[in-house]
């Protein structure tokens, strides 16, 4: 499942659940650009779990966790 939203600087970003190295779910927002993808530790704890809190996130909730997401090169914790 994928989900597309546009933030409030009108940027189109793909979103879709992927998974760390380590287990943990993450939200993958990947901008229409090509550049700059991003990460956010999700909740769930498996995958089925993960697919089912992106569909029942808001727009809105999206977005937040958007701003709320890091790099994808970051190593730092997981937020």
């Amino acid at each position: 499942m994928s989900r597309t939203i546009r933030d409030s600087r009108g940027r189109h970003w793909d979103i879709v659940v992927g998974r760390e190295s380590y287990g943990m779910q993450v939200l993958l927002f990947f901008p229409s650009s090509g550049e700059g993808v991003r990460k956010k530790a999700m909740e769930a704890s498996t995958r089925l779990d993960a697919e089912a809190e992106l569909a029942n996130l808001s727009d809105r909730e999206l977005e937040q966790r958007l701003r709320d997401a890091q790099a994808w090169d970051d190593t730092g914790p997981p937020t």
